[in-house]
């Protein structure tokens, strides 16, 4: 997308800079989700110039911490979508609340493109005024958290949305990354996984702070309560996020909205409590670090990357390795040279 477009003014002709745009921070102050899109597109791109005008406008953003952030996570299947826009349309509806969904959508390792079907599965909320739904590609990225994310959550505060919904891609490495971007973590789970508790990973349990049972309903509801009893034992034995406090598992079912104002109750009881302690205060510093480590990085991968005798050398000796003519790390220690 070529940004220059969003305004015949957008452009510096004498200099040739790219040069803030303040009409699309205004619109986006206004609400605009026209505005929000455009912001976000340019959080995804790789151009220079587009980052500038990004940065220009999260540095001016003032809402930044005015919403509650949850990020929701589980296994594939269970829902999440579907959870997502039954407990979205009930904050529109009973709370008055707008909602933004930052769905990170799985995405082609070989052409970079992502399904983005969430939201065929947010048949509700899309049509939805108060919502704004916006499927991101995970491209290549580590655990379903995508570059630019912290970005697109900043944008979508100061558009005034009181609620942003963060979906991961699954269970993994996500967790561990989303919760450096998010207030609260909800885990989702379905109601026959008590005999496979044993396969999710101790760091997993650890991040999340409130365990939703998804799918609870008809046939489904015994094990759904076996399984909530298993939890409710493993959970008081394994420390969580915030010290103190006792982690719930709920029953809920996306598919009749059983459960949910329940769950809402959860989170934001949750929310009061860490906001009037040291807890948020103190993790949204910690994201802030983190924001910082994240941009070191990309600035140096992209230094690494656009170096011209880095690039040079890195088709050198791909074709060394692919020869067997010398090893993979032996090759990349070479390249790394070419960069100092």
């Amino acid at each position: 997308m070529d940004i220059s477009s969003f305004n015949p003014d957008f452009r510096n002709k004498e200099s040739g800079r790219i040069s803030q745009r303040p009409d699309l921070l205004s619109e986006l102050q206004k609400g605009s989700k026209q505005a929000l899109a455009k912001a976000i597109t340019l959080t995804e791109s790789t151009r220079p110039e587009d980052r500038q005008v990004v940065r220009e406008i999260v540095q001016q953003c003032n809402h930044e911490g005015k919403s509650i952030r949850i990020g929701i996570t589980g296994v594939p299947g269970v829902g999440k979508s579907t959870f997502i826009d039954q407990l979205g349309n009930y904050l529109i509806r009973e709370k008055n609340k707008k909602v933004a969904v930052l769905a990170v959508d799985p995405s082609s390792g070989r052409s970079g493109g992502s399904i983005l079907g969430d939201k065929t599965r947010m048949e509700k909320l899309v049509l939805n005024d108060s919502a704004y739904i916006r499927p991101i590609p995970s491209r290549k990225e580590l655990g379903g958290v995508t570059s630019g994310l912290s970005d697109a959550i900043v944008l979508a505060e100061e558009a005034g949305f009181d609620v942003v919904f963060v979906e991961t891609v699954g269970v993994g490495q996500s967790e561990t990354e989303v919760s450096q971007l998010v207030d609260i973590i909800v885990f989702l789970l379905l109601p026959n996984s008590g005999d496979d508790l044993q396969g999710i990973k101790r760091g997993i349990m650890e991040e999340v702070h409130i365990v939703a049972i998804n799918k609870s309903e008809g046939e489904n509801l015994p094990s759904a309560k076996k399984t909530k009893m298993l939890l409710d034992t493993v959970l008081q034995i394994m420390p969580g996020p915030v010290e103190g406090e006792k982690r719930e598992v709920l029953l809920c079912s996306a598919q009749d909205g059983n459960g949910i104002k329940e769950l809402w109750e959860s989170i934001s009881g949750l929310q009061n409590r860490i906001e009037k302690s040291a807890w948020l205060r103190e993790n949204r510093k910690l994201q802030k670090v983190n924001r910082l480590q994240y941009y070191l990085d990309s600035l140096l991968r992209d230094s690494f990357y656009h170096n011209s005798n880095v690039s040079d050398a890195i088709a050198k000796y791909t074709k060394e390795v692919e020869l067997g003519k010398m090893d993979a790390y032996n090759a990349a220690l070479e390249i790394f040279k070419n960069f100092k």
